[in-house]
C-alpha cells in the first residue's frame, strides 16, 4: 500500500485503540516476496501438495498479447469465451483468478490491471495486479496444513479464496500465496438428531458441507429432503467460507436467526496447522472467532454443520415501481421507513431497492412464514396503495408459496438477490440501522431525509461512478435477526458458549443499508478515478453513521476503510476476546486481512488498495 494510505490508517486506528484501551496490532511481521523462495522449494511443496501448486494469474489474461511485460500470444477462443461469461457468477467463481467484481483483482492504488471493455485491444497490458501470483487448489485437510507450514516456514503471505464473491478484497493480495478452497466440495449430509462432537444432546436436524459448496447446491439439498436452511440470496457465495466468518444475513434471519446461530458445528486448520472441531462443548473460543470474527483470521474451515429447518408455508410480496416523479422516491422511502418496524414484527424479510430519481424502477420483494395471504395483503397495503397512486398495480404480486425454495426462485427471477452484480467493479459503504431510529416521527423523517440524500449522490456526487451499470446507489436489506433475538437462546448471549463475535447491533437492528458505486473495471487502470469513487461511498454514509452511533457495519458488505472497524464489526468486548484468540492461534499474523483482527497497517499484501482518507 502506499505510504499516504499507510500513514492514515495507522493514525486512525491507533487513536482509536488507545481510546479503547487496547492493544490492536500485532508485532509487525516482515514479510518475504514469494521470488525468495527459490525454485528446488517450490517444485518440492508442489509435490507435497499432489502438484496442486499453481501459477495464478488475472481471469482475462489470455485476451492480451502482454502480461506482466512478458510478449505473448492472445488465445483469441478462449478469450472469447471469458468474455462471455465475464458476468456470470458461477462461471467467476471457477477461476482462481476471477473476482466477482474486478476491482479487487486489479492494484487499484497503482492501475495494475488485467480488465477488458467492450472494444478493449488485446496491445493493452495485462497486469499481475492483486491476483496471487501462485495458489494451492487444495483438495484436504492435509493440502491446507502443508501451505500454511510453507508459508510460515519461508514467511511469506497467504491469502484464502473461496469463490471470490467478496466486496472488500479480503481474498485477493499483492505477491502472496493463495490458498483457494472452492474445489473441497465432498457430499452433503442430512442428519437427523444431530449430536455435535463433545456434546451429548441433540442440536436438531442438520446438514454438513464442505468449504468449497455454494449455497445454490445447498438450496437444492434442503428443498430435496423438505428442509430450508438459513443463507444468503446470491447462489455463488460460498456458505462456509467469507459469509459464516462475517456473520451470515438471510432473508430468514429474522425469523430464524443469522448464520452464526445456525451452524453447530465447524471442522477447521488453524495457522498453526491444528485440524480442530469446534462447537458449543468444545473449542468454544474458536468457535466464537469462526463466527463473525471475519474471513481469512483465525483459520480456514473445511466442513460446516448448520441447522435445518422444516420447510413452510410463506408468503411473498414483489414489486417494480415506475415513476417519472422526482418526488416519488422520497415518498416511497418515507413510507417503508415508516412501516419497518411493523413489518420487522410480522416476520418479513428481503430486499428493497429504491429506484433513480425520477426515471427508475424501485424493486420490492419481501417474505415472511408469519402471517397468511390476508394478513399479508393487509401489511402490504401501503406499498399497494403507493404503487396505485404510480399507476402500476399490475407490477405488485403477494402471493403464497408452499416452500421457501419457491420464495429463492421468485426473488432470483426479480433480480433483487443478484443486483449486487458480478463482473463490474463496485465501491460500497453500509450501516446497520437499530430498530429504535425508526420509531417516531421525528427519527423517521431524519433517517428517510438520510436515505434519500444517499439515493440523490448518483445525481449530486462525483462523476466518476457509473450509474449505467444498472445498480442504483441504495440497496435495502431487510435481512436483520429482530424477532430471533429476542427470545436469543441462554447459550448464545455473550457469556454463554456458543456466543459469537458479531457486531451487538444485529441483535438491535431492523436494515442493513448498503450504498453502492458501480464503475466499469477497466477503470481500475486510473488509481485517481478509482480513489475519488471509493472516498465518494465512504463519505455518502458518514451522515448515517452520524445519525446511528450505536449502530454497526456487516463485514462482509461494509465499505473497505470502514473508520472505526473495531466498533461497527465486533464492538469493544468482543474484539477484546478476538485479540486475545488471535494471539495465541496466529502470533505471526500468517492469516491476515485488511481492516480485520490484528490486521498490520504496513503489510504488503494490502499495499493495491486506494489510497482513501478516514
Amino acid at each position: 500500500m502506499s505510504s499516504c494510505f499507510g500513514s492514515i490508517m495507522a493514525h486512525s486506528l491507533l487513536g482509536l485503540v488507545a481510546a479503547l484501551g487496547l492493544v490492536n496490532a500485532l508485532p509487525h511481521r516482515a514479510a518475504n516476496s514469494l521470488s525468495s523462495v527459490n525454485d528446488t522449494a517450490w517444485q518440492a511443496f508442489k509435490a507435497s501438495v499432489g502438484g496442486r501448486l499453481y501459477d495464478g494469474e488475472p481471469m482475462l489474461a489470455p485476451c492480451f498479447n502482454q502480461y506482466n511485460g512478458h510478449a505473448q500470444i492472445p488465445d483469441v477462443l478462449e478469450c472469447a469465451a471469458l468474455r462471455e461469461n465475464s458476468t456470470n457468477g458461477v462461471f467467476v467463481s471457477n477461476h482462481f483468478g476471477g473476482y466477482q467484481n474486478a476491482n479487487w483483482g486489479a492494484c487499484q492504488a497503482t492501475g495494475e490491471s488485467c480488465t477488458v471493455g467492450l472494444i478493449t485491444p488485446v496491445t493493452n497490458p495485462c497486469d499481475q495486479g492483486s491476483v496471487p501470483p501462485k495458489f494451492v487448489d487444495a483438495r484436504s485437510v492435509e493440502d491446507i496444513q502443508k501451505t500454511l507450514a510453507f508459508a510460515s516456514a519461508n514467511g511469506l503471505p497467504v491469502v484464502v479464496k473461496n469463490t471470490g464473491h467478496d466486496y472488500t478484497g479480503r481474498s485477493s493480495g499483492a505477491d502472496s500465496l493463495g490458498l483457494w478452497t472452492h474445489h473441497i466440495q465432498p457430499p452433503m449430509t442430512v442428519e437427523q438428531g444431530f449430536i455435535p462432537e463433545g456434546c451429548t444432546t441433540s442440536v436438531g436436524d442438520t446438514i454438513t458441507f464442505g468449504a468449497g459448496q455454494q449455497f445454490a447446491g445447498i438450496y437444492e439439498f434442503a428443498h430435496e429432503h423438505n428442509y430450508r436452511v438459513v443463507g444468503g440470496s446470491s447462489t455463488t457465495v460460498g456458505a462456509a467460507g467469507g459469509w459464516i466468518t462475517g456473520g451470515g444475513h438471510s432473508v430468514l434471519s429474522n425469523e430464524l436467526g443469522l448464520g452464526v446461530d445456525n451452524v453447530q458445528q465447524l471442522k477447521a486448520v488453524l495457522p498453526n496447522g491444528t485440524y480442530i472441531t469446534a462447537n458449543r462443548c468444545q473449542n468454544q473460543d474458536i468457535f466464537f472467532a469462526l463466527r463473525g470474527g471475519g474471513g481469512g483470521t483465525f483459520g480456514v474451515i473445511t466442513e460446516m454443520s448448520t441447522l435445518a429447518h422444516p420447510e413452510k408455508p410463506m408468503v411473498t410480496i414483489s414489486a417494480s415501481l415506475l415513476s417519472l416523479d422526482p418526488n416519488s422516491a422520497s415518498d416511497f422511502i418515507s413510507i417503508i421507513v415508516a412501516n419497518a418496524d411493523k413489518w420487522a414484527s410480522e416476520g418479513w424479510g428481503g430486499y428493497i431497492q429504491p429506484g433513480l430519481l425520477g426515471n427508475g424502477i424501485s424493486s420490492f420483494f419481501m417474505a415472511t412464514s408469519l402471517l397468511d395471504q390476508s394478513a399479508a395483503e393487509k401489511s402490504m397495503k401501503p406499498v399497494t396503495d403507493f404503487a396505485h397512486r404510480l399507476g402500476t398495480l399490475p407490477l405488485v404480486k403477494i402471493s403464497s408459496t408452499e416452500t421457501y425454495f419457491d420464495v429463492l426462485e421468485d426473488l432470483i427471477g426479480t433480480g433483487a438477490g443478484n443486483s449486487l452484480g458480478s463482473g463490474g467493479a463496485i465501491a460500497m459503504s453500509s450501516r446497520i440501522i437499530p430498530q429504535k431510529y425508526f420509531q417516531g416521527e421525528e427519527n423517521q423523517e431524519k433517517l428517510s431525509s438520510i436515505l434519500y440524500d444517499i439515493l440523490a449522490t448518483t445525481h449530486n456526487g462525483t462523476q466518476d461512478s457509473d450509474s449505467s451499470l444498472d445498480v442504483a446507489p441504495l440497496f435495502i436489506c431487510v435481512t436483520a435477526p429482530t424477532i430471533y433475538s429476542q427470545t436469543l437462546p441462554e447459550s448464545d448471549q455473550p457469556s454463554g458458549p456458543g456466543a459469537s463475535s458479531v457486531t451487538p447491533a444485529w441483535r438491535t437492528g431492523l436494515w442493513h443499508a448498503i450504498h453502492l458505486r458501480p464503475f466499469a473495471g477497466t477503470k481500475t487502470r486510473d488509481p485517481v478515478a478509482v480513489r475519488k469513487i471509493f472516498q465518494a461511498a465512504h463519505d455518502a454514509m458518514e451522515p448515517l453513521r452520524e445519525f446511528t452511533p450505536d449502530g454497526g457495519a456487516y463485514q462482509n458488505e461494509a465499505d473497505a476503510f470502514e473508520m472505526d472497524p473495531v466498533g461497527s464489526f465486533w464492538g469493544e468486548e468482543n474484539y477484546a476476546r478476538l485479540m486475545k484468540i488471535k494471539k495465541e492461534v496466529d502470533p505471526a499474523n500468517v492469516l491476515s486481512v485488511h481492516n480485520g483482527v490484528g490486521w498490520d497497517t504496513n503489510d504488503e499484501r494490502f499495499r493495491c488498495y486506494p489510497d482513501v482518507v478516514v
